[in-house]
């Protein structure tokens, strides 16, 4: 026999952005330090934040094994000597995601850093590219997760409202904030 969860699901928060330390605080206020979370989720299985970033590298890494986009990555090695999202000083998180100096968080730059560890690849140029749909460079912008497709599109969870995020259907950009829940301890 299954086990009844110990977590129920509440809201489906969507995009918290520079907001993020804010809303959390909140979360901590109304329930209790402790007695909620926030899960992925994938299909029937609700992922752990290690679990949800590992999911985004693997976006990433099929972006960049893809002979159709490789070009944009091996521009991106010539020409970066090191990239950020949020903040250059996103540089710090080297390849550990709980490294956050930026108000909102920034996963694009450490998954692109540990693709490249796995492949062994490294930065040649001379400037910070950012990674983010309004950067300067193009591809910083091609190379954002609006742009980077999820891996299994079919379950993106449906939203009903119109946000920046979810109007790139099928991207990570689009799974990272559709699927995301907020749990509180079922009592």
């Amino acid at each position: 026999m299954l086990k009844k969860s110990d977590w129920k699901t509440i809201a489906r928060p969507g995009w918290y952005g520079e907001a993020k330390e804010e809303r959390l605080a909140g979360y901590d206020r109304e329930y209790g330090l402790g007695n909620w979370r926030i899960r992925h989720r994938l299909g029937p299985r609700l992922l752990n934040l290690p679990e949800a970033l590992r999911l985004y590298e693997l976006c990433y890494e099929m972006h960049f094994v893809n002979p159709d986009t490789r070009f944009l990555w091996v521009k991106l090695f010539e020409q970066a000597s090191e990239v950020w999202t949020e903040l250059e000083s996103d540089v710090k998180s080297g390849l550990d995601y709980s490294i956050q100096l930026a108000p909102a968080p920034h996963y694009e730059d450490v998954s692109i850093r540990i693709i490249m560890k796995l492949y062994e690849k490294k930065f040649s140029g001379d400037h910070l590219i950012r990674i983010r749909a309004d950067s300067t460079d193009i591809i910083g912008i091609a190379l954002s997760s609006i742009h980077i497709p999820f891996i299994w599109p079919e379950f993106i969870e449906p939203v009903s409202e119109v946000a920046w995020w979810n109007r790139h259907k099928g991207s990570l950009e689009h799974f990272w904030h559709a699927n995301k829940e907020l749990q509180v301890r079922d009592k």
